[in-house]
């Protein structure tokens, strides 16, 4: 057995020294009490000046340490040694992120407690996990017990334990000779990158550049390089986007060191832009550069597309970030259509360590950056005469690893910020339920997560709703309660569903509606009041959930910066209808001042779609009730202007938009013009009218036609 720590220095040393030989990294796990991994990572920090510790700063007063959420903050830096002190808390993300910074030659040290007891230890990050009113028991270590297994069986590693005997990794075969390339390029692959950007801005417009890679292969470094090479060559002007500025620190980082102290200046020519910024100002260009295209929702990238002739798109395929398979499946269709001679560039070749390093297999395997869903390959792959929506536990999952690595798969390509946080808390969170979709025996096409949320005891009504607490959890009880002033809506239970997520292959086939058919049921068995929803709002989704009988309740007041949109929340009764009428009478009291004020903005065709869910509530609305008829005639005939007659033609368009189907653009004016209150030329600019005359005659146009819908017994108003 290994005891001792005077070896843990040679060990290290050793491992150093392999990894330099082969350009790789290695990882080395110390397993043991809390003494014991301390003495080991005291003795791993006496073999080298640049070793960083990521742990809680108070039990490490004298190392150059950082807590796992300053993680991210070093992205694009590089450390020779890392040791991650998981007694802080294991916190995936972080772990995912800072193994990246390690360059070759550097040994990451992994301090756990014994193996066969992690999954028992009060790990930190559980506080993360509990939903009111669980307690830290309530929370399960399925995922440390998964990890270490996968640590005790993985060759890919060395493993130093206290009460084990030392395993050490075999020696990788060494890598050939790195090909020699001029500066500032590392590899051959990022000067290829670069050269394709420079031919977006050279060659024919409407030829995007998708550019992928796993982490560390220089992506972000290329497009900064290329960058400020163009600047210098004259281009006058380039966008840059990505999901967050701070995650464009690389990019502008390598962009200053090509341009060096003599032209800075240029720099400012290389500009930051939002995403929902970007396509909401249309800045002029001569290429738009987006980076971690896969963190920002498809609309935002279609748009782009649809605005600019040169663009390069950029993504992580497998990153703590989000992964970018989702993106690359999903928008290689739009690519196709809209600019079919789109070219897309794999960067395979990694810049601070050599390929098949181990320290990398080990984060995909422990993190499935790398899941998949299952393969279809035949029709009957999809026979939904067979098809089974089931349960399946975490139990199951952690027994499972293909199940676990199907199920992943699904929910990467789905959801744009899918994390590997998001895999702990499915083995671990204690209020989430996940139900499968599964045809052809055990093939998993589609998979629900559910949050069961409520049942929160009446002596918290008050508070709630007044805003003086918060519990953790229950997202829609909460909103209803405090921002709708339902102060009962705490305690009916509800599901969430928080994703659906269907296989690719066999998407449009009624399999998602299927889902949500067979949750109610079981929602129905086990006594749940209402089914809810809360989504970024764009026009596909909000079609689903409405073909699927759930209404509009709420919408968010700010956007999302990633996103561009709204989050909407929607609501389906299964006993409760009198709360969820309630909800919906008091969102449309509120939607129509938030649509002068914080929702002004709002995406006018979203606007026209939710109006008409909310019909009854709106023709039932007292605020709505036309008390001046005479003043809407006299506005149709021509005898008063608009402003004089606001009053009666903003509660007209209320009731024409909600029950009468428009075609877009008249919908556009009126809303922008009536509901919105923007001005005649930002009107005339987003309807594209001739000018303000045609967009005042059309607005008295459509009133005409369409305000007998107030009252029944009159007709069109001649």
């Amino acid at each position: 057995m290994y005891q001792g720590t005077e070896c843990a220095g040679r060990i290290i040393q050793w491992l150093q020294s392999s990894a330099e030989q082969d350009g790789h990294r290695r990882l080395l796990v110390c397993a043991g009490d809390a003494p014991w991994c301390h003495r080991q990572a005291a003795a791993v920090a006496g073999t080298s000046d640049d070793v960083l510790v990521v742990a809680d700063p108070s039990d490490w007063p004298d190392a150059d340490v950082i807590s796992a959420v300053a993680c991210l903050g070093r992205l694009g830096q590089e450390h020779g040694n890392i040791i991650f002190d998981a007694r802080a808390g294991f916190d995936v993300d972080a772990f995912g992120a800072i193994s990246g910074t390690v360059r070759a030659g550097g040994v990451m040290v992994l301090l756990t407690p014994p193996l066969d007891q992690w999954w028992q230890f009060p790990d930190p990050q559980y506080q993360r996990m509990i939903v009111y009113p669980q307690k830290l028991a309530d929370v399960t270590g399925r995922y440390l017990q998964r990890l270490a297994r996968l640590i005790s069986h993985c060759d890919r590693l060395s493993l130093i334990s206290q009460y084990a005997p030392l395993r050490l990794q075999a020696d990788a075969a060494p890598a050939g000779p790195r090909q020699s390339i001029e500066p500032p390029y590392i590899t051959a692959c990022q000067k290829l990158a670069v050269e394709k950007i420079h031919h977006v801005v050279r060659g024919h417009r409407r030829r995007p550049l998708v550019l992928t890679a796993d982490r560390g292969r220089g992506k972000s470094a290329a497009l900064g390089i290329a960058a400020a090479q163009l600047l210098l060559a004259g281009v006058e002007h380039i966008a840059v986007t990505a999901p967050s500025k701070k995650s464009t620190e690389i990019l502008f980082r390598h962009a200053r060191q090509v341009l060096g102290d003599q032209h800075q200046a240029v720099l400012k020519r290389l500009e930051f832009f939002a995403p929902d910024d970007l396509v909401r100002s249309l800045p002029a260009t001569q290429l738009l550069l987006v980076d971690e295209a896969a963190a920002i929702a498809a609309p935002l990238l279609e748009r782009m597309l649809e605005q600019y002739g040169r663009v390069v798109y950029a993504s992580t395929i497998h990153g703590y970030e989000g992964t970018g398979r989702g993106f690359a499946v999903r928008f290689r269709a739009t690519l196709d259509k809209r600019t079919p001679q789109w070219r897309a560039l794999n960067m395979v070749e990694p810049v601070r360590w050599r390929a098949n390093d181990p320290l990398e297999s080990f984060v995909f395997q422990a993190l499935l950056l790398d899941a998949r869903p299952c393969q279809l390959d035949t029709s009957s792959d999809i026979n939904l005469s067979s098809f089974v929506f089931r349960a399946i536990t975490p139990d199951e999952l952690l027994a499972d690893e293909a199940l676990l690595n199907q199920l992943f798969g699904l929910l990467v390509l789905a959801h744009y910020q899918t994390r590997p946080w998001d895999l702990r808390h499915l083995l671990d969170g204690g209020n989430t339920l996940i139900y499968g979709g599964f045809a052809a025996g055990h093939r998993l096409l589609a998979v629900l997560l559910v949050a069961r949320e409520g049942g929160i005891e009446p002596a918290l009504q008050e508070d709630i709703c007044l805003g003086r607490r918060r519990v953790r959890g229950h997202i829609i009880p909460q909103s209803l309660s405090n921002h709708l002033g339902i102060a009962e809506a705490i305690m009916p239970v509800g599901f969430r569903v928080i994703r659906i997520a269907v296989h690719p292959d066999c998407q449009r086939m009624g399999i998602g509606r299927r889902m949500l058919q067979a949750l109610e049921a079981e929602a129905m068995e086990q006594g749940v009041d209402y089914l809810g929803t809360v989504f970024g709002a764009t026009d596909e989704l909000l079609h689903f959930w409405g073909d699927a009988s759930f209404v509009p309740v709420r919408v968010g007041l700010s956007r999302d910066g990633a996103s561009g949109t709204h989050a909407l929340m929607m609501l389906k009764p299964l006993t409760s209808v009198a709360l969820v009428n309630r909800a919906r009478q008091r969102f449309v009291e509120q939607f129509q001042w938030l649509l002068m004020d914080e929702l002004k903005t709002l995406d006018a065709n979203l606007v026209a779609l939710l109006l008409p869910m909310l019909a009854p509530e709106i023709v039932g609305c007292r605020l709505f009730v036309l008390d001046d008829w005479q003043e809407l005639w006299s506005f149709t005939q021509g005898q008063r202007q608009y402003e004089n007659c606001l009053h009666s033609v903003k509660k007209a368009v209320w009731h024409m938009l909600a029950v009468v189907p428009m075609p877009a653009p008249e919908a556009r004016l009126l809303i922008q013009r009536v509901l919105q209150g923007h001005c005649w030329a930002q009107v005339v600019e987003s309807c594209r009218l001739p000018g303000e005359k045609r967009a005042r005659q059309l607005l008295r146009e459509l009133v005409r036609a369409h305000s007998h819908v107030i009252h029944p017994d009159k007709q069109e108003i001649t």
